[in-house]
């Protein structure tokens, strides 16, 4: 069972770089959402818990990887971009989608759809996106939220998410390794930086009132930014390859982030540069998100 989105990309959908990331996150996670909704045969916004708290489908876990040959920036204004998504469940409480994107040509042999969104597999050629999403409801503001499976719908129709595949075992192992198992023994650190990021409640929060997950990778690309002039490296054409991000909790609207970031080098691979995230709220100190990444370096020079 998958869904087909349409886009045609704007001025809303771009940035200097053209289909920045954090933009891609914020209307591929809206088609991930409406795919919930279409799932759950209800608008998501009327979701609520047995005692009638509203219910959320919360991210905890994204993994992208974008191929060479289709870069972020290469997707540029009035470009036709064609999102789709494969849902899978999880015990009524957590979603898997797996998703692929293109402008519509690559995407009109369904075979090659299907099986680019099968379970463990990729297309090295393909745009790909792993979304988790898990139902929870706040329970003392934007920091503490809770698991609250939805009362009024049931996803037994979707294909069943195996606890085996769940990515939340991931997430858990890298909450106690500190690692997303990305960057291996081959990475070596360049440089650190520590920034810090007091939220704008105008400009950071979704419909719901929380923080929206995808700003945390505008979060912390100010933050790259930064180190990266920290450690004497010019590095502006930057360009994503592969990601896994961790969400472990919210921070309140009044809060600032701590964003750690570690910039690694590999000397196998002269053209890329590896970077670990963590983010932590200020509040009390908790660890609320990682994330690493490999980014494409054109210009890079030892």
């Amino acid at each position: 069972m998958a869904w087909q989105f349409d886009l045609t990309l704007g001025q809303p959908h771009t940035s200097h770089r053209s289909f920045s990331e954090h933009l891609l996150l914020k209307y591929a996670g809206h088609f991930q959402w409406q795919a919930i909704s279409a799932a759950a045969g209800v608008p998501l916004s009327t979701l609520r818990t047995i005692r009638g708290d509203e219910v959320y489908p919360s991210f905890y876990y994204i993994e992208e990887r974008i191929p060479e040959s289709a870069p972020l920036e290469s997707f540029r204004l009035d470009d036709a971009v064609r999102f789709v998504i494969a849902l899978r469940s999880y015990k009524n409480v957590a979603m898997e989608g797996r998703l692929v994107f293109d402008r519509p040509e690559p995407l009109t042999d369904l075979r090659r759809v299907e099986a680019a969104l099968a379970p463990g597999a990729a297309d090295p050629e393909l745009p790909f996106i792993r979304f988790a999403n898990i139902f929870i409801t706040p329970e003392k503001g934007n920091s503490r939220l809770r698991v609250a499976p939805p009362a009024q719908t049931d996803f037994g129709r979707l294909p069943l998410l195996p606890n085996e595949e769940n990515p939340y075992h991931l997430t858990r192992a890298a909450s106690e390794s500190g690692s997303l198992g990305l960057l291996d023994e081959g990475w070596q650190e360049a440089g650190s930086y520590e920034h810090r990021y007091a939220i704008d409640v105008d400009r950071d929060t979704n419909g719901v009132g929380l923080v929206y997950f995808a700003n945390y990778v505008a979060f912390m690309d100010t933050a790259e930014r930064l180190a990266l002039d920290a450690v004497a490296l010019r590095a502006p054409e930057r360009s994503l390859r592969h990601r896994r991000i961790a969400y472990y909790g919210n921070v309140d609207v009044a809060d600032t982030l701590v964003i750690r970031v570690t910039v690694l080098r590999n000397e196998a691979a002269p053209q890329l540069l590896g970077f670990r995230y963590a983010i932590v709220r200020l509040e009390d100190g908790e660890r609320i998100c990682l994330s690493e990444a490999v980014k494409a370096w054109p210009s890079a020079t030892w």
